[in-house]
């Protein structure tokens, strides 16, 4: 965790006075990934020029210790004023428990759906509320590198059998044809679910996420099967259960793996680790369905219900200014796939446009926001038991099936 403090209460030295400014008026915590401070500190000294009474101590956590600790704060009432989260049931547990603002009202009046793209004011509200100010609105596709594949003569595959017989020809050369990790549940995750979309159809596979059939189906099992099958063969990394996305993710921008998902940030990620984007290319994964469907899901920001009201204004100002278009276009080459209308984007962000381009054509809504978190973690937990040979393909289905009857009785 890294604790990255602007203070937007500065040394107020005025044609040479050495006197200090007024104290802020307004103190507010906020809460996000560490991993965007590059362009979040900057955007919130922009803030500070604009809005000097107001105060904002940000905090930047991994993806995986911000879930947690906001799940630790909600059940001490401790939330921060403001935080980023992901849409579906992600965000939506904020919301069943009466811990967000309904910002409802103050985007209609003041006119955020000409602002910000509808499928992300869609994708945070709940329950005909609208929970969070729009931020990032991500597709996720496959991603594999140009060089490598052209050296192997392996042609970007169309088809799902085209797809396994290149895992074949990286793996007969030496390379590791699945860039995947499992800890945490969320990074493999991604290939399960383009596994379903293939085996169930996109009706199917939605009708799953909906919790209208049974996850005893066939198309869970032999998802899991393929996924076993794939994890016999070599297919991933060694002790690719237990490994940490950021590893994997590091590995792979380094070369000597196939395949890997991601979303829009990757582009940057690549940047900041001193690679070139424009090394990779980018496709759909090849589900053999028509169309080919994207996992999407929006990024928003929440803010207090429990916050005072001076609080809970400058909150939304904060959020307001940290995902308007004018931000957006200045720091551009960091920000990622916009929520905003009409969003530019970065020659350093190649992927950006062909991802969202791609999203147009078809998406779904990516399994760990589709699903309830207790059946989400049964995925994960029978994922990881397949894959170690505590569990069957049958039994992996069957013990999430019975995480659905559960939740479904309460």
């Amino acid at each position: 965790m890294r604790k990255v403090l602007v203070v937007l209460a500065t040394l107020g030295l005025i044609a040479g006075l050495n006197t200090v400014s007024a104290q802020a008026k307004v103190k507010l915590a906020f809460w996000g990934l560490s991993d965007q401070n590059s362009f979040i500190t900057p955007i919130l000294a922009d803030f500070q020029k604009a809005n000097p009474d107001i105060t904002v101590e940000f905090t930047g956590y991994s993806i995986d210790a911000l879930k947690e600790s906001l799940k630790v704060a909600a059940a001490a009432n401790s939330l921060p004023d403001l935080w980023f989260t992901w849409g579906g049931s992600l965000g939506s547990f904020y919301v069943e428990n009466g811990m967000t603002a309904d910002l409802t009202a103050t985007a209609k009046a003041e006119g955020w759906g000409s602002t910000y793209n509808k499928a992300a004011l869609s994708l945070s509200t709940y329950g005909g509320k609208l929970s969070g100010v729009p931020y990032h609105l991500n597709a996720m596709t496959t991603f594999y590198p140009k060089a490598l594949f052209a050296k192997l003569n392996i042609k970007e595959p169309k088809t799902f059998a085209e797809f396994e017989a290149s895992l074949k020809v990286l793996k007969a050369n030496k390379v590791t044809p699945l860039a995947f990790a499992g800890k945490n549940g969320w990074h493999l995750m991604r290939l399960t679910e383009v596994l379903l979309e293939h085996f169930a159809g996109p009706a199917g596979h939605d009708d799953l996420n909906a919790l209208k059939t049974s996850w005893k189906s066939p198309a869970v099992v032999k998802t899991f099967a393929k996924l076993k099958e794939w994890a016999d063969l070599g297919y991933f990394p060694k002790g690719f259960v237990a490994l940490d996305p950021q590893e994997v993710e590091t590995g792979y921008e380094a070369g000597g793996m196939g395949y890997i998902i991601e979303g829009p940030w990757y582009d940057g990620s690549m940047v900041s680790g001193g690679f070139d984007p424009l090394s990779l290319n980018v496709f759909p994964f090849p589900t053999d369905q028509k169309p080919v469907r994207m996992s999407s899901f929006a990024e928003m920001f929440q803010i207090s219900a429990q916050s005072k009201d001076a609080q809970r204004a400058a909150a939304i100002k904060v959020a307001k200014f940290v995902t308007g278009p004018e931000t957006v276009a200045k720091y551009i080459d960091a920000y990622g796939s916009s929520a905003v209308v009409g969003a530019p984007t970065s020659a350093k962000a190649p992927h950006v446009k062909p991802m969202a381009d791609l999203v147009g054509q078809g998406n779904f809504l990516v399994g760990d926001q589709a699903l309830p978190q207790e059946v989400v973690q049964k995925l994960f937990e029978a994922t990881d038991k397949v894959l170690l040979k505590v569990w069957t393909p049958d039994q992996g289905a069957a013990a999430i099936q019975t995480a659905v009857d559960s939740y479904k009785k309460k």
